[in-house]
């Protein structure tokens, strides 16, 4: 994917662990108090200088996550077809309100929501048909 430089387990990890713990952003990128860095093996500018995964990119991937409106949409369409008794509209995403500052409902709580809900949505994906939601259904999406 173009301009991407993580692949989708990653990114779905790193995003899971920030949202499901009490950790910050810089504390996400790190992995038993040792920074995550790009594999030297590969043959890429970061990896060749050993570049570590930036902070900022933990917030880039919620926001890429939570505008993925229609993926999800679409994805819980199915899942709803495939399972009518399925309470997956139902699901509330509580967000800790040490990971966004002003009110529930502010613009960084709605993005972390939904962000969740996609993850949470892509889990449910997973199980009942047995494949992910990325790549593949998320470019017949538009990546939206």
């Amino acid at each position: 994917m173009r301009y991407k430089q993580f692949v989708s387990p990653t990114l779905l990890d790193k995003a899971k662990d920030f949202l499901g713990t009490e950790k910050s952003y810089r504390k996400t990128v790190r992995l038993q108090q040792r920074s995550l860095v790009y594999d030297d093996r590969q043959d890429h500018p970061l990896a060749e200088r050993g570049a570590a995964l930036a902070h900022s990119s933990v917030w880039r991937w919620l926001s890429w996550l939570g505008g993925l409106t229609r993926t999800c949409q679409k994805a819980c369409q199915l899942i709803s077809q495939k399972d009518p008794h399925s309470t997956l509209h139902r699901e509330v995403i509580p967000i800790d309100p040490r990971k966004y500052r002003g009110e529930e409902g502010c613009p960084r709580h709605r993005v972390l929501q939904r962000a969740g809900r996609m993850l949470l949505v892509e889990a449910v994906f997973q199980q009942r048909f047995g494949k992910r939601i990325f790549p593949l259904f998320a470019t017949g999406c538009g990546w939206r």
